[in-house]
């Protein structure tokens, strides 16, 4: 158990608070460290899963802010690099009662502030045993949207997310699964980016203290990626991946996202 809480100490925050379509033709996420509050009021993270939502939420009273660089934008082929800046802050207790995440999401960095959203999250605790976590979690996001952000609707989705342990001969491996349904989630695979309802599903690995592995899917794409700690700054997360890696959807599109909490 030692070594289990230990290593949840590493994990990046780089799954959208919505749906996971909304995450791949904007590339904004919802970044920042994720976890709950130790006993002595300490932030235990968890590893991440890239391109898909979590419901385990930041502790109440942090907030994050982070950059995000994706290559081609919204996987268009032709349309070039940009960037993504999101922000949030966290209340509540969702052990007690329920946690709430307010976030804010400049669609580009290009314009800077002409076009973008606000979203809302909650989570709440479902079962807390001595060597795993559960949690559910549902969202909306793309509320509220000005500038181009106003084309696309708004988007909802729940979640349920399982962290657990499983021993091995050195110690133990975290792991990190989350399932859910959202209402824009699922890319036309005719390449025509038409968005659909649908489920995905996701799991995360904590490889070793200051990396996770993860990878995740739609009933059309799939997606991998990596998280790294920075043992020298605790609140600093780093995550990048690939959307669509087989480029089943023609929506392929690498990202790169850096965050601070706080």
């Amino acid at each position: 158990m030692t070594r289990f809480l230990a290593i949840i100490g590493i994990a990046l925050a780089c799954a959208m608070p919505g749906s996971f379509a909304s995450a791949q033709p904007s590339g904004a996420s919802r970044e920042g460290p994720t976890g709950l509050s130790g006993a002595g009021g300490e932030i235990r993270r968890f590893p991440s899963i890239f391109g898909a939502a979590s419901a385990f939420p930041s502790p109440g009273g942090t907030g994050f802010v982070g950059l995000n660089y994706v290559n081609p934008r919204g996987g268009i082929a032709g349309e070039g690099p940009d960037g993504d800046f999101g922000a949030g802050y966290t209340i509540g207790n969702p052990i007690e009662n329920i946690s709430l995440t307010f976030g804010l999401s400049i669609t580009s960095l290009k314009d800077f502030g002409a076009d973008g959203s606000l979203s809302i999250s909650a989570a709440r605790a479902l079962v807390i045993a001595d060597r795993s976590l559960t949690f559910v979690g549902a969202s909306a996001s793309n509320l509220v949207a000005w500038g181009d952000a106003q084309l696309n609707p708004e988007a909802y989705s729940i979640y349920i997310s399982h962290l657990t342990a499983v021993p091995l001969a050195n110690g133990e491996l975290p792991v990190q699964v989350s399932a859910g349904y959202g209402d824009r989630i699922t890319l036309s695979e005719d390449g025509l980016g038409r968005i659909d309802e649908g489920a995905f599903v996701g799991i995360g690995l904590g490889v070793t203290e200051n990396l996770a592995v993860s990878l995740s899917a739609t009933e059309t794409q799939l997606n991998a990626g990596l998280g790294f700690g920075v043992p020298e700054f605790p609140n600093v997360s780093i995550g990048m991946g690939v959307f669509d890696v087989t480029d089943n959807v023609d929506r392929r599109q690498f990202s790169l996202s850096v965050s601070l909490g706080f």
